[in-house]
């Protein structure tokens, strides 16, 4: 393309500006490699994303930790349960807490249990939440019994007091007890 017959590159009055540049100079000084590649002769291959992943022993040290970290990560995830979740006659309960002016909120939630287990899967519950402080005493107790009554329910509570770091809530029905505790999350 010839971008000769366009003015630009100065204001007015002045001289226009004037750009030498010759490829073919360039490239007689160019190394070897470069002229080359100019002229189409190099061979780039593609060496695959695993050839890059192990080409230098930076590359596969970055490698084998990011394996490591998830294998890690995996058996944490399948092996070690969360302290906030349980199931509870075949329903899965969880237990969550936060902290708003002054007030810890805590929310027990009953999800829907699994298809094979619906029937019958009514029953009275016993909870009991404890308020524990930064010392790590208990602060306040709570007894709420309510009846599960097989679809998804929660449970509430509150409690005016900023230093509670941790509710427990132990679950009670029939023969089986559950203990969740949860961190309270500052808000």
């Amino acid at each position: 393309m010839d971008f000769s017959h366009i003015d630009e590159g100065h204001t007015e009055g002045d001289d226009a500006m004037v750009f030498r540049y010759n490829r073919e100079e360039r490239l007689a000084h160019a190394p070897k490699i470069v002229q080359d590649y100019y002229a189409g002769k190099m061979q780039i291959g593609s060496r695959g994303i695993f050839k890059s992943l192990v080409a230098t022993r930076g590359n596969r040290f970055m490698l084998f930790s990011v394996i490591i970290c998830a294998a890690a990560m995996t058996f944490m995830w399948y092996f070690c349960p969360s302290k906030s979740e349980d199931v509870l006659n075949h329903v899965p309960v969880q237990l969550s807490a936060f902290s708003f002016d002054d007030t810890v909120y805590v929310t027990l939630t009953f999800s829907e249990p699994g298809k094979k287990y619906e029937e019958g899967s009514q029953f009275p519950v016993e909870v009991t939440f404890n308020f524990n402080n930064v010392d790590g005493q208990l602060a306040h107790e709570e007894k709420i019994t309510t009846k599960y009554a097989g679809k998804k329910e929660l449970v509430r509570t509150t409690f005016k007091d900023y230093d509670i770091i941790e509710v427990t809530a132990v679950l009670k029905t029939g023969e089986q007890e559950k203990v969740l505790s949860q961190k309270v999350q500052k808000q």
